[in-house]
């Protein structure tokens, strides 16, 4: 408008003093400023966008909302509006202009008056294309971020957030998107921290809902291990030490069971509570539940070398194995509850652990796991019959024969 204001009274200060001509000036800087002026804003709004993409962050959610149609069609209206607002002042002028030199005949005069219309015509013809180019240019760039974050989302990144840039169905969009990123960022928290209380394949099943109210019946293979002196180790340690040593003792016991499909389902105090099998209602897998205790038993020997060099007392374990049917299942009140083993068979691996005190040995198995233990992958002795605390008949106990530690160790160094 400034501009055009200028070369109006230049134009009427220096050269032939035509009214006429100095309005159609007006007009077309005042048309080629607004036009100007809404390229920049649109170039300016995709200037943010690739910003906001490159930092991975999005701007504040709008307070009202203009939807998309009612955007483009105030846009296109205005558009529009004004060009024909111009072409008819131009119209008009030039009809003035026609009159107050009305004494000019020719069709030349005609033709020149047409082509000054058409191109003026042409010309915010072209700047509008220009400018709803740039607008879809936009839409498209904006549409584009959402499908991007919805790909990642799918793959599981849920650190890019979708840029919030206008106050249309886009930023509703992408607002309600980033509340379902953060909705699933703390899902996925939840979900890694449940899975340190609970096996993952458990949590899965909880998650899931996969886990009837009633429980559910499974042949499995139960595996109590307990650590023996362990009040005596305690008074003659730190809190922070025993925390530390159980810490290391449970991490790398729990990774031998899992190395041989099991699951950990508590640690109580200084003892492993785990379970093999139960994937179908015939397999107890008691042949990784006996390799797994093999491991176990190496396992502490290395410790106890690492422990010895450094001037600590070794430590002992007893674990105990039993084979038969439990019901799996949820335990507890509506809230609070746990996923646990019920049965007989249960209480009957737990004893067997501690009858290894009376028998001298670490590792007891019952009859059972031993119909069910391919027998000739391990070298098992017979231990005789015991009576176990809290049943009527006794239980014929096996245990499994060891190589003297020094012979152990030499082995683990050869890689055997």
């Amino acid at each position: 408008m400034v501009a055009g204001l200028t070369m109006v009274i230049i134009y009427e200060a220096f050269f032939e003093p035509y009214i006429w001509t100095g309005i159609k000036v007006l007009i077309s800087c005042f048309s080629a400023g607004l036009f100007a002026g809404m390229y920049h804003y649109l170039g300016a709004e995709n200037s943010v966008i690739d910003t906001l993409g490159q930092r991975k962050s999005h701007s504040m959610p709008p307070t009202s909302m203009i939807t998309v149609s009612k955007k483009v069609l105030i846009l296109i209206a205005s558009l529009l509006v004004f060009m024909a607002l111009a072409v008819l002042m131009m119209v008009v002028l030039d009809i003035y202009y026609l009159l107050e030199f009305r004494d000019i005949s020719g069709p030349e005069l005609y033709w020149g008056v047409f082509k000054e219309i058409v191109f003026a015509l042409a010309v915010m013809l072209f700047f509008s294309f220009m400018i709803m180019n740039r607008y879809t240019r936009n839409l498209k760039k904006t549409f584009g971020s959402h499908i991007n974050a919805m790909e990642k989302i799918s793959e599981g990144d849920l650190d890019t957030p979708v840029p919030v840039l206008s106050n249309d169905e886009f930023a509703h969009i992408a607002v309600k998107t980033n509340d379902m990123i953060q909705g699933l960022r703390e899902r996925e928290i939840c979900h890694a921290s449940f899975q340190k209380y609970v096996s993952p394949e458990i949590s899965d099943k909880i998650l899931r809902g996969q886990i009837s109210p009633e429980g559910e019946l499974v042949n499995v293979t139960i595996l109590f291990c307990d650590l023996r002196g362990y009040t005596t180790f305690v008074e003659k340690k730190t809190p922070t030490d025993v925390v530390r040593f159980l810490n290391s003792y449970f991490s790398e016991m729990e990774r031998l069971i899992r190395k041989h499909n099991g699951i950990v389902l508590q640690f109580i105090g200084d003892e492993i509570e785990a379970v093999f099998g139960g994937t179908t209602p015939e397999n107890a897998d008691a042949d990784q539940a006996i390799a797994a205790a093999l491991d176990m038993r190496k396992a502490l020997d290395r410790i106890n070398i690492s422990r010895e060099k450094v001037g600590e007392e070794p430590v002992r374990h007893g674990i105990g194995i039993h084979t038969g049917q439990v019901l799996a299942g949820n335990v507890g009140s509506p809230e609070r509850m746990v996923y646990a083993m019920v049965g007989d068979v249960v209480n009957v691996a737990s004893r067997l652990q501690v009858l290894n005190k009376q028998c001298g040995t670490d590792i007891l198995i019952s009859r059972r796991t031993k119909e069910e233990a391919t027998e000739s992958r391990f070298p098992l002795k017979a231990m005789g019959t015991f009576p176990v605390r809290g049943k009527s008949e006794t239980i014929d106990v096996y245990t499994i024969e060891s190589e003297p530690t020094a012979q152990r160790q030499v082995n683990h160094d050869l890689g055997t």
